[in-house]
């Protein structure tokens, strides 16, 4: 094996390890943001009166924070990240209603 393909493939591997270590670091990661992003949504509505104008949507939005806090608690940071990003979506959907409904 010539020095140029080893040099290569050494590279290549270096390259991959460090991959694998980003990719796991990201994972490993509490989602603070997520989780603020999404509590922040959720007060957005209910300011909007979504309370009352998307009351359903709302309460599923924080329902999904609700078990992203438990799934969090529980070291499940993949799964609480999604959750809380569904969380922040239900919450800007709710405003958006309640928003929608003061224009009519």
């Amino acid at each position: 094996m010539s020095f140029e393909r080893l040099h290569k493939r050494i590279f290549y591997i270096i390259n991959v390890v460090l991959l694998t270590i980003l990719v796991s670091a990201c994972a490993m990661t509490a989602p603070v943001q997520e989780m603020s992003n999404a509590r922040q949504s959720i007060k957005a509505a209910k300011d909007a009166n979504a309370e009352n104008l998307a009351a359903n949507v709302l309460s599923e939005a924080r329902q999904r924070l609700s078990s992203a806090m438990r799934e969090l608690d529980a070291g499940e940071y993949e799964r609480a990240r999604r959750l809380a990003i569904e969380a922040k979506h239900l919450a800007l959907k709710a405003r958006q209603i309640a928003t929608s409904h003061k224009a009519d």
